[in-house]
């Protein structure tokens, strides 16, 4: 299970701030009111992705219609699509919403995780990603919202 590093950072913050406030005025009621604070930042992060990844073994790879990252263009955005291609490129991994740039020999395209796939992606790699096709970012090119990605045996 992953959790991104912002999660990580914050509760260690939370965690220092809390520390060096005790520290300066040492009160048992402020420890009992802030403990269960720090637990729930640490817990909240951990259950999100837990349901992220539930929700991601329910769909069904094989019932969404493949398409050729040329033909993506043609489609209106929302509409649900499965890609085959090679990982050119990662970015994100740290924010456990990684970005991949995928080629299937006919386009690039984008994928935005909607969670940190299970497997360990990386450029060069060959895989199979479902998603919903979005309008996103500056370019307003589309992206594929990506549910579900898994590496390809070669």
């Amino acid at each position: 299970m992953r959790v991104s590093m912002l999660a990580y950072a914050s509760f260690g913050i939370a965690a220092i701030m809390v520390l060096v406030a005790y520290a300066l005025n040492p009160d048992i009621g402020f420890l009992l009111t802030v403990v269960p604070m720090l637990a729930i930042l640490a817990a909240v992060p951990l259950l999100l992705n837990v349901m992220n990844r539930r929700q991601a073994e329910k769909v069904d790879m094989k019932a969404i219609k493949k398409y050729r990252v040329m033909d993506l263009t043609r489609l209106s955005s929302g509409s649900e699509v499965r890609i085959r291609g090679v990982v050119e490129k990662v970015s994100f991994k740290w924010l456990n919403r990684p970005y991949f740039l995928v080629n299937d020999q006919t386009g690039t395209v984008g994928v935005i995780m909607f969670a940190a796939p299970r497997e360990d992606i990386n450029p060069g790699d060959s895989i199979e990603v479902v998603g919903s096709l979005r309008s996103f970012g500056l370019s307003k090119g589309n992206k594929i919202w990506g549910i579900k990605m898994k590496r390809l045996s070669n």
